[in-house]
């Protein structure tokens, strides 16, 4: 039974008039409006139309009566809807909507506002034409995007940045009592208003500017829709935790309260809808909802409560909808009192009681209706509540008895802000807290947003990686990559136009995130924008320092912005520290937008600094990120202002910084890393700087071994010009040498013989100057032509020279580099493999710190241990370099490996070669490399020739010799050896035999035995078809002397057999 007793007022308490009025404001919170910020705001712009003709046929004083009349209530109607009228120009006004705090829904107050604007001023028409005798019109622009916002704390409010200039040009753009938007505002309002695509719009100087037209706004529409078409994912727990509660509620025959809490978008109302859908018929289920702002919001819930409940739209009058509710209490003595005090506090009809009357009125009601079956009330967004509802909320959970009554409400964790107790000390009280999606279930949900057809695995993981759990966040992303065109549907998938590895924040995203950290107290705020400076991840005494002017309150907001979930602890990097991490990443980079630029120069250059102290002993280990705040610094120096001595200080500590952690991502072989920073460092400097020379060749030599070509003949270019205006004889032949090594990859005729002529000239100049580096490069250089030549002892002695001066230059990248170009000569020329197996070994050893370098000899080694039959190992040294290359990013020597496919031939496998090597192809023909890739093209000829497939090899011998310069002797070698035994094949002889004579003939000036040899078989091949038995003898005969000699124990058997069957014929 119900208790009346409660109907009394309480004595200790004032009564007070239950109204639907807005609540009395609340007393000031802990929000200030402070100094400079970035923010996004909306701002509106409504001109009078024609105003010059209101001024010429008004009296001066009676123009001054009648503009202070229209502004009065135009400005009324942006306060009602909490904007800011921030300056009259002339006719015009000009309002924010953000400020002096964002709202999430900003976007959508500014446009409620102006088609009230537009309302307004046609019933204000009435008044004037019969004061003034005239009608005004007026036309509206309103346009949504980031501002600078000046200092409030003086009492003025200023806002500067593009989208201010493009709400103006919208208005200008717009027709007589006409409203454009700009698409960033429809993005936010897209769901609750009706528009109309506009043309481009004509402004002054003939520009144009792209809008769309609002016909209306939805009354109480969202700005943005949640989907709930696509399947519910995940909850389970949740949700039978609320069917236990209600099946519990029933069965006691009690009321229960049960707060659903989460931050927005993780999925509240959804998880409330699944549980109500699936609710017996006998259930009634009721739904309100709290409003964010607007006047008679105090008991808005319950009136969309009594209208579900009758069925009601519109402006019923308060009797009808006081006689459909007094029907539901039929039976109930005091039915007219309870309907009055309901359908009172809605406004409607003269029965407004006091707030404890209406609460006592409301239990009545509810309890009425849960006689005849359960009741479900549901009641969203409770944090915007005001205090008057939830009193009334908890006086229907704390006071009804023996009926079975539901109350969810569904809030943000900003509900505690302003009703710390809630739920407290209740037995009949349950929160659930709702966290985020796991990985599985955000991609589960992705998938079933996109429908069917599968979206790529990396694509997928992106958008969740970005979403980290929300589900709002997770739609607004795939909703803005298709309309974006960055995601759109082919036949059977969906496919990405990018690798999305920068995806944007939805606008609907920015604004809740944004609304969310201003509801915050002052010095909450400020340790979250100092800490969102260092990262995902800062230090207590980094923050403590950056945000000095909170010190006094500092180790209370980091606790109270823990308790928000906010931030959580996370393990420091140094001892003694404490260290905080951002709950989401978005949470950071909405705190760090709202940093001034100015602010954010200052910061990162003071974080720096607390770095470089904190980070004393291991100053290395962190030279890469103080060099990027010192460069953040620089660059917001620069983009406010010119490049003064101050920014000109960062620059140079920041390129000192970043380009010692570049050198060393250069020696561990982190290619991708290491040409990120040189390229930073490269633009940090002055344009210029001959320092800039080396930096890009030394950049050039990076983005070669990367297999990125084009790069690094566009930093060389740049290089060639300021060592031309330098004048600078050893920059200039540092570029030179460079610019030879881009030349033969890029397999230039004459490449080679200009390589030679460069390398004689610029070994003087090194050697006069006693440039260790210089003499290096050069060295290699010349033993890159010898290597080229397949003169595999004479590279090795110049590797060898040039690794001596790498070692004296302390250039360990290059050292650890020609260490896997003596390996690769070990492989290719005379050195006996047992041999060339332990150099290797003895090599690996020595570039332990490399594992670029490692991953090179590991190839050799794996081709060494092949032609003596270790297959095995051959194979799991060949996967080992293929992952830690694909790992480092290196796609060039990934893709330029044709050592898979010689394990694969040795092994009697030739149609695993051939997809080893097809492949190969394909990645060097896509970064357009030639050198290689003439290689490749005769080394995947002769797999298909293995197979039979005769005419195709020879396509591909063709494409080989177009390709190959004519020094590069090994493919010369290759490509004919293939067209001989095709020639052969087709009764060809006196071709055949030409062109294979011509491959022994080249294959004799090397010492690259194998090649050698090879060439010697097919030769055999080739006089065996022309019936020349003694001639084809001698050629096995001499082929298998030179397997034997390089230890080739796979090849010599073959050949044994081969030399069997020729003597037996």
């Amino acid at each position: 039974m119900s208790s009346d007793n409660h109907l009394r007022p309480n004595p200790k308490r004032r009564p007070k008039v239950a109204s639907s009025a807005p609540a009395k404001p609340a007393a000031p919170d802990a929000r200030q409006p402070g100094p400079d910020a970035r923010k996004t705001v909306t701002i509106l712009f409504a001109d009078i139309v024609d105003s010059s003709r209101l001024s010429l046929s008004l009296d001066p004083e009676a123009l001054r009566n009648l503009l202070s009349r229209y502004f009065g209530e135009l400005s009324a109607v942006v306060q009602r809807h909490g904007g800011i009228v921030n300056n009259y120009i002339g006719d015009a006004i000009m309002a924010v909507f953000g400020m002096p705090f964002v709202h999430e829904d900003d976007a959508l107050r500014a446009v409620r506002a102006a088609v009230e604007m537009r309302e307004t001023l046609a019933i204000l028409n009435h008044e004037l034409e019969a004061g003034w005798g005239v009608r005004l019109m007026n036309r509206i622009g309103i346009n949504t995007g980031e501002v600078i916002a000046g200092d409030q704390t003086q009492g003025y409010l200023s806002v500067a940045g593009e989208a201010v200039i493009v709400a103006k040009r919208l208005e200008e753009a717009a027709t007589a009592n006409e409203i454009l938007i700009g698409e960033p505002t429809h993005k936010l309002v897209r769901d609750a208003v009706v528009v109309e695509p506009s043309g481009p719009r004509a402004l002054k100087r003939g520009a144009t500017i792209r809008a769309l037209v609002v016909l209306d706004v939805l009354a109480h529409a969202p700005g943005v829709a949640r989907r709930f078409d696509s399947p519910f994912v995940g909850r389970e727990r949740q949700r039978a935790l609320l069917e236990t509660v209600f099946r519990n509620a029933v069965g006691d025959r009690t009321c229960h309260l049960v707060t659903i809490l989460a931050d927005a978008g993780v999925g509240k109302s959804r998880l409330v809808r699944e549980f109500t859908s699936g609710l017996a018929e006998d259930v009634t289920v009721l739904h309100g909802r709290c409003l964010p702002y607007g006047e008679g919001i105090t008991y808005w819930p319950l009136a969309e409560i009594v209208r579900e409940l009758t069925r009601a739209e519109g402006p019923d009058s308060g009797k009808q909808l006081a006689a459909v509710v007094e029907a539901r209490l039929a039976g109930d003595e005091k039915a007219r009192l309870i309907a009055e005090r309901v359908t009172g506090a809605l406004g409607l009809g003269a029965g407004q009681g006091t707030t404890e009357e209406t609460a006592w009125a409301v239990r009545r009601l509810f309890e009425a209706l849960a006689r005849a079956g359960p009741l479900v009330v549901v009641v969203d967004d409770v944090h915007w509540a005001e205090s008057t509802f939830l009193d009334l909320v908890e006086h229907v959970a704390d006071f009804s008895r023996d009926f079975p009554i539901l109350l969810i409400c569904i809030a943000r964790p900003e509900l505690f802000d302003s009703r710390p107790g809630w739920g407290a000390g209740k037995r009949n009280a349950t929160s659930i807290v709702l966290e985020r999606l796991s990985d599985a279930e955000c991609r589960e949900l992705i998938s079933n947003l996109l429908g069917p057809a599968p979206l790529p695995p990396a694509a997928e993981s992106r958008i969740a990686s970005a979403a980290e759990g929300n589900a709002l966040f997770a739609e607004e992303l795939v909703a803005m990559l298709v309309d974006d065109a960055l995601l759109r549907q082919a036949p059977d998938s969906w496919v990405a136009a990018s690798d999305l590895v920068e995806l944007p924040v939805p606008s609907t995203i920015n604004a809740l995130l944004a609304a969310r950290l201003e509801g915050l107290p002052s010095v909450e705020r400020a340790i979250l924008t100092a800490a969102a400076v260092e990262g995902s991840v800062f230090h207590r005494s980094a923050v403590s320092e950056l945000a000095s002017p909170v010190l006094d309150t500092f180790e209370d907001g980091l606790l109270a912005l823990v308790r928000r979930d906010l931030i959580r602890p996370e393990a420091p990097l140094f001892a003694g520290e404490k260290a905080y991490r951002f709950r989401h990443v978005l949470i950071r980079d909405a705190a760090y937008r709202s940093l001034p630029k100015n602010a954010r120069a200052d910061l990162h250059e003071r974080f720096a600094a607390w770095l470089e102290l904190a980070a004393a002993d291991r100053l290395r280990e962190f030279e890469e990120i103080v060099g990027y705040h010192l460069e953040q610094a620089f660059q917001y120096r620069v983009a406010l202002g010119p490049r003064d001595v101050r920014a000109a200080s960062l620059a140079a500590r920041a390129c000192e910084r970043l380009e010692a952690a570049g050198r060393r991502a250069l020696v561990r072989s982190d290619l991708p890393a290491a040409i990120s920073l040189l390229e930073r460092v490269s633009r940090l400097l002055p344009t210029d700087d001959t320092r800039r020379i080396v930096l890009l060749a030394d950049l050039s030599g990076a983005l070669i071994e990367s297999g990125r070509l084009d790069d690094a003949g566009r930093a060389l270019d740049e290089a060639e010009r300021l060592a031309a205006a330098a004048d600078d004889q050893r920059l200039a032949a540092h570029v030179l040498v460079q610019r030879q090594f881009l030349r033969i990859f890029h397999g230039e005729e004459g490449g080679l013989e200009e390589a030679a002529r460069a390398a004689a000239a610029v070994i003087p100049v090194f050697e006069r100057l006693g440039d260790d580096l210089g003499l290096c490069r050069a060295r290699r250089l010349e033993a890159w032509l010898s290597f080229t030549a397949a003169r595999g002892e004479a590279a090795i002695a110049a590797w060898e020279q040039a690794a001596d001066h790498a070692r004296r230059a302390g250039d360990w990248h290059e050292y650890y580099e020609i260490l896997t170009w003596i390996a690769s000569s070990l492989w290719f020329g005379p050195t006996p493999a047992a041999e060339g197996i332990r150099r290797c070994e003895a090599m690996r050893v020595q570039v332990g710190e490399s594992p670029e370098s490692e991953a090179a000899i590991l190839r050799q080694l794996a081709c060494l241990n092949a032609i003596v039959g270790r297959f095995a190992i051959a194979r799991e040294l060949i996967a080992t370099s293929n992952a830690t290359y694909a790992d480092l990013g290196l796609t060039l020597y990934v893709a330029s490996s044709e050592h898979e496919a010689v394990v694969e031939l040795l092994a009697g496998n030739p149609a695993a070669a051939e997809r080893s090597a097809r492949a190969a192809y394909r990645a060097l023909e896509e970064m357009g490399e030639r050198a290689f890739r003439s290689t490749m093209a005769a080394s995947l000829a002769v797999v298909i020739l293995e197979q039979g497939r005769d005419e195709e090899a020879e396509d591909f011998a063709k494409l080989s010799a177009q390709l190959a310069a004519s020094g590069d002797l090994v493919t010369q070698v290759r490509w004919r050896r293939v067209r001989a035994r095709v020639h052969a094949r087709r009764a060809e002889l006196q071709a055949a035999e030409a062109l294979a004579h011509e491959a022994v003939t080249i294959a004799e000036a090397t010492d690259f035995v194998n090649d050698r040899a090879d060439a010697l078989v097919d030769l055999s091949h080739v006089l065996e078809a022309a019936r020349r038995g003694d001639e084809a003898v001698a050629a096995v005969s001499g082929a298998l002397h030179l397997y034997e000699l390089k230890g080739n124990v796979v090849a010599a058997a073959a050949t044994q057999l081969r030399l069997g069957k020729l003597v037996k014929m």
